[in-house]
């Protein structure tokens, strides 16, 4: 039997963009949970995700913004296009300095 998954109206539009920046993936209501995003991918290029599954990404390295649109760019080589339901809440957040107050150590 095969699963439906459906398509969030943001989604299916940001699929139509054309961005000077290859697109892994689209990561659909992206949350931080340093130093990844957490979030529901669509359209993965590698096929190691079904559309509509929960990931967490690699470490993302740093946002970029074009046309209005940022893109994540993670360790693993992923460039993940943010998508957002109410409008780019990462908007602003391209020169956003990924560090943190935390001591580094390993992630459990």
């Amino acid at each position: 039997m095969a699963i439906t998954v459906d398509w969030p109206a943001q989604v299916l539009a940001a699929a139509t963009v054309k961005l000077a920046t290859p697109i892994s993936a689209l990561l659909w209501q992206p949350e931080i949970d340093y130093p990844c995003l957490i979030g529901r991918i669509y359209m993965d290029l590698s096929n190691r995700f079904g559309d509509g599954r929960l990931i967490r990404t690699s470490q993302i390295l740093r946002l970029i913004e074009e046309d209005g649109w940022i893109i994540a760019h993670t360790f693993s080589g992923s460039r993940y296009l943010l998508v957002q339901a109410g409008g780019n809440a990462f908007a602003g957040l391209s020169k956003l300095r990924l560090t943190s107050s935390e001591p580094q150590g390993s992630l459990h």
